[in-house]
């Protein structure tokens, strides 16, 4: 298991330190404390990544809860 800082994980994700430290707080992204410093599992943070990517349009029903357009046409 690689394990990473929260400076790597800030450049992975293009994100400010503050923020990796506030996500981890809120528990929003895996963590742990190794000797009270903060620390990820590069296969963690990397599958907690792929799980927060949006599903593609089709999977979606965009005209769930519309009413259909005149002459019956979505």
């Amino acid at each position: 298991m690689k394990l990473l800082t929260v400076n790597d994980v800030a450049s992975i994700l293009k994100a400010r330190p503050s923020t990796i430290y506030s996500w981890a707080e809120q528990g929003i992204i895996p963590c742990f404390k190794l000797n009270g410093l903060l620390r990820f599992s590069e296969e963690a943070v990397m599958t907690w990544i792929v799980d927060c990517q949006r599903k593609p349009a089709e999977e979606y029903n965009i005209f769930a809860g519309r009413r259909p357009r005149k002459g019956g046409q979505i």
